[in-house]
């Protein structure tokens, strides 16, 4: 059963639709992942994940390859297995690669871009998020492109590189824009806003705000709207005030009465906001259970950027009530969980505030850390703004690089192309030259059988006009000189009566009357039109006799059961030629003095049978005869066969299949 459910798994998992990402890949493999979750623990992913890892390297369709290793290291991020997930993004990457995929391999380096970014090594994110944004770019995929920008926007916002992070976000906009993509347009109008909270342009802040509302208003993500309520908050609770601050951090507590189990991380912060907005206008009442609350919470789900800030706001309320001790420890406290996070700005206004609570000696040393750490930020913020912009630069520079290799490929390519087309075009008039000729030479071919039938038939005509002229002279000599014969008897006998005389007569009346009989059935002769018909068995009888000499003798055999006038002209045409060639064959190269030559019919079929009392052949001699060719050439278009035999003299073989014409 556990075999049959790790089967089911990885089936889901390797057949679901893949799904881009917003900084996580969220519902990619849902279905897939519910089943992995419920039955499976880590370790057992893992071991499905391996296996079905080993069994991708070894799959030769491409395609498929590259979309499963796809899948298995986007698995292997979500397990949090690093080492692995980078080694499968490799491999998906060289896949991707390979088949020319740009969608896939951008798919790698989004992938590659998260994993960096939950590892907080924000230039490496963003180094792969800006290549996997130009290809986007290139290949026209605007969507795609416009959230790997936002991605950006993001990260440069967060090193503080406000203008850069502007221009990421309007890009952004601009092609979200036509695609109503509303969703993306709040999350880029409340970046604009955070940006000039950052800078203290309050009212352009809210202006930005108020803008990604309206677009908030159009989706259904109504879970939203507590943090932009929470940042609206902040924009007043910065500008001093805080009436309206509180108004807007009570919207957002109160959007969701369950907004504490939803997202607890967000609960807290509004919660902290809300609490140290009343400590500016000296509401101390409650705010240190609450306080206490958020930073709980925190605490329980590690969010360590977020108990750095509410253990400063702690440390605010007890210097406010007076309390130096405690403000004192959990400014201290912050101090050292932002120091353990590599969190400056935390870091920053610890340092800040225990100079202004600490004696002189210790505030002059937490003076000098924040003056000295603030020094250092800014040449460190600095650097990486360049650095960034230099990654910009350096991917544009290797694009256009690419894309002046591309524009060279083309080029290449279409003076390929350009050339083939010509060969291609000699080859088709060479080709259509070499038809011509070959239907040349064939038409030549049936107009020399052609001559050959003419012949037949004049020696017909001929042998008619022997006869007629046999037929007049029996006429003549024959018939006419009996007439004249009897016509002088009778008219001797014309005056005598006597009974003698009388019998005499008759035999000449009998006689003639038998003249007659002889004379109609030679006009019956003569009349006669016959309907003219070539005999091949004749043409061939005249090719053998032709043929035949005192050095060679030529026997033929015909079967007598062939009906020729029901066998295609054309292999007629070519039996005659076949036979023709291998005379010729005989004749100049099997120094023989004897050949037979046979035509059979058996099974729809014609076979041809030739043999000699020659000296045989050896096979190169064979291949290299143009005669032997020729007929090879006319049996393939016959669609028939050979068989050669030649240790004891030569002997052909051939085998033509033929269906009755109409006649």
């Amino acid at each position: 059963m556990r075999k049959l459910l790790i089967l089911l798994i990885i089936t889901i998992v390797f057949n679901s639709c893949k799904q881009n990402k917003f900084e996580k890949k969220s519902n990619r493999l849902s279905l897939g992942d519910q089943i992995a979750e419920e039955y499976v623990d880590d370790r057992e992913k893992k071991a499905i994940l391996d296996s079905a890892f080993s069994d991708a390297l070894n799959k030769t369709d491409d395609s498929l390859r590259t979309s499963i290793l796809l899948e298995i290291s986007y698995q292997y991020l979500k397990l949090g297995d690093s080492s692995t997930f980078l080694i499968s993004n490799r491999e998906a990457r060289k896949s991707s690669i390979k088949i020319m995929d740009s969608s896939a391999l951008a798919s790698t380096y989004w992938d590659l871009a998260h994993y960096y970014h939950k590892k907080n090594k924000e230039d490496k994110a963003y180094f792969n998020y800006n290549k996997a944004q130009k290809i986007y770019q290139s290949s026209d995929d605007e969507f795609n492109s416009a959230r790997l920008l936002l991605n950006m926007a993001i990260i440069q916002r967060d090193i503080k590189d406000y203008t850069g992070s502007e221009v990421s976000t309007s890009n952004a906009i601009t092609l979200f824009k036509p695609l109503r993509k509303y969703k993306y347009l709040y999350s880029s109008y409340n970046n604009l806003g955070i940006i000039y909270n950052e800078l203290e342009q309050y009212e352009k802040s809210l202006e930005y705000y108020k803008i990604a509302v309206k677009y908030l208003s159009k989706t259904e993500e109504k879970d939203l709207y507590p943090s932009v309520f929470n940042n609206i908050g902040m924009v007043y609770q910065r500008s001093g005030k805080y009436t309206i601050a509180l108004q807007y951090f009570d919207k957002a507590l109160n959007f969701d009465k369950e907004l504490s189990e939803l997202n607890p991380r967000l609960y807290a912060m509004i919660l902290d906001n809300t609490e140290y907005t009343k400590l500016q206008i000296k509401d101390t009442v409650g705010i240190y259970s609450k306080l206490i609350k958020a930073l709980n919470i925190r605490t329980k789900i590690k969010d360590e950027s977020g108990i750095a800030i509410n253990q400063l706001h702690l440390a605010e309320y007890f210097l406010e009530i007076k309390d130096t001790v405690n403000s004192f420890y959990y400014a201290k406290r912050a101090n050292t969980i932002a120091s353990e996070n590599q969190n400056i700005s935390d870091q920053l206004y610890s340092f800040k505030f225990l100079s202004s609570i600490s004696k002189a000696d210790s505030a002059k040393y937490y003076l000098q850390r924040y003056i000295s750490i603030n020094d250092s930020l800014q040449k460190q913020e600095r650097a990486v703004r360049d650095k960034y912009t230099r990654i910009r630069f350096e991917t544009d520079e290797y694009i256009s690089k690419a894309e002046l290799l591309n524009n060279r490929i083309y080029k290449i390519t279409l003076i390929s192309i350009v050339a083939l087309l010509t060969l291609l075009v000699f080859y088709l008039i060479s080709d259509q030259r070499s038809k011509s000729k070959i239907f040349k030479q064939k038409q030549y071919a049936n107009q020399e059988i052609y001559k050959l039938v003419l012949e037949q038939q004049s020696k017909f005509e001929e042998g008619r006009e022997k006869e007629k002229l046999h037929i007049s002279r029996e006429l003549h000599d024959g018939i006419l000189g009996k007439l004249f014969g009897i016509r002088l008897n009778l008219d001797s006998l014309n005056e005598e009566d006597d009974s003698a005389s009388k019998m005499e007569r008759f035999q000449y009346i009998k006689e003639i009357q038998n003249i007659s009989e002889e004379i109609r059935d030679l006009s019956h002769k003569l009349n006669k039109n016959p309907k003219i018909t070539i005999d091949f068995n004749s043409v061939i009888e005249e090719l053998i006799f032709e043929n035949n000499s005192k050095s060679l003798f030529l026997n033929l055999e015909l079967d007598s059961t062939i009906n020729w006038n029901k066998i295609e002209d054309e292999i007629k045409i070519n039996i005659y030629r076949i036979l023709q060639e291998s005379i010729v064959n005989i004749i100049k190269h099997s120094k023989a003095n004897k050949a037979n030559l046979r035509i059979v019919k058996a099974n729809k079929k014609l076979e041809l049978i030739i043999n000699d009392n020659g000296i045989g052949f050896s096979g190169k001699k064979v291949s290299r005869g143009i005669g032997l060719k020729n007929i090879n050439n006319r049996i393939e278009n016959l669609k028939g066969q050979i068989i050669l035999k030649g240790n004891n003299g030569m002997e052909i073989h051939i085998i033509i299949p033929y269906k009755n014409k109409q006649i």
